[in-house]
């Protein structure tokens, strides 16, 4: 019993948030973060993968989906800056770091789906590096996807930082609406694909994986679009 206690309780803990109260999305990590982590740590110290998995679905079905994700304001790579809430339309959200190694063949499939979903659909890829670091990889994304980058060595960045990179890792995906909402939250690798593997063959598991995800965001958004006009 003592075992399955912490999960118990932030399973009942999450009955708290009422989705029709809706909260900022940094507000809920923070009221949230600290319970979740330390309840996962203990699972993957244990070697209990699918019990902190679980426990990581629990905390975004529960407690984030639904928020409004901050207006959070990325500087772009080449230049700029962006704002999420310029951008009137449903966002993925893709963040790596220079350092670690993306699947094969998953850029030139963002780089397919960014084309085709360009008029509805805005990809996001977020660095958390500094400028020089996120440059070498930086490249191999086209120009329908919006290369940033953020580091904790930035002051300004100390906020998206804390409640992005460090709250859910810097490998993750964020799907959200044209009003900023948290539809989905994905931490990890999206798929293992071997090294062996040929590239077109590569490219068209991670193409048909990442469309499946920006199909569902699209349906979504357009639901609470239908919902909000029969108000």
């Amino acid at each position: 019993m003592k075992k399955i206690l912490p999960l118990v309780l932030f399973l009942l803990g999450s009955l708290s948030f009422s989705q029709t109260d809706q909260k900022a999305y940094s507000d809920a990590i923070r009221k949230n973060i600290k319970r979740y982590s330390a309840i996962s740590d203990r699972a993957y110290l244990v070697g209990k993968t699918a019990e902190a998995e679980y426990l990581f679905d629990t905390l975004v079905n529960n407690h984030l989906v639904g928020t409004r994700f901050n207006d959070y304001q990325f500087k772009r790579l080449y230049g700029g800056k962006l704002k999420l809430s310029s951008i009137k339309k449903p966002i993925l959200i893709q963040t790596y770091a220079s350092w670690c190694i993306i699947n094969k063949g998953e850029i030139p499939a963002l780089n397919k789906l960014a084309r085709q979903h360009a008029k509805d659909l805005q990809i996001i890829v977020v660095f958390w590096d500094r400028k020089q670091a996120a440059k070498a990889v930086a490249a191999q994304f086209n120009g329908y996807i919006e290369v940033c980058y953020a580091n904790e060595s930035y002051s300004k960045d100390t906020e998206v930082v804390a409640t992005m990179k460090n709250a859910i890792g810097y490998l993750s995906s964020y799907f959200l609406n044209d009003n900023l909402e948290v539809l989905s939250i994905r931490k990890g690798a999206p798929l293992q694909i071997p090294k062996k593997t040929p590239i077109k063959e590569a490219i068209r598991l991670n193409f048909e994986f990442y469309n499946a995800q920006i199909a569902d965001i699209l349906v979504k958004s357009n639901l609470k679009k239908e919902h909000i006009a029969h108000q």
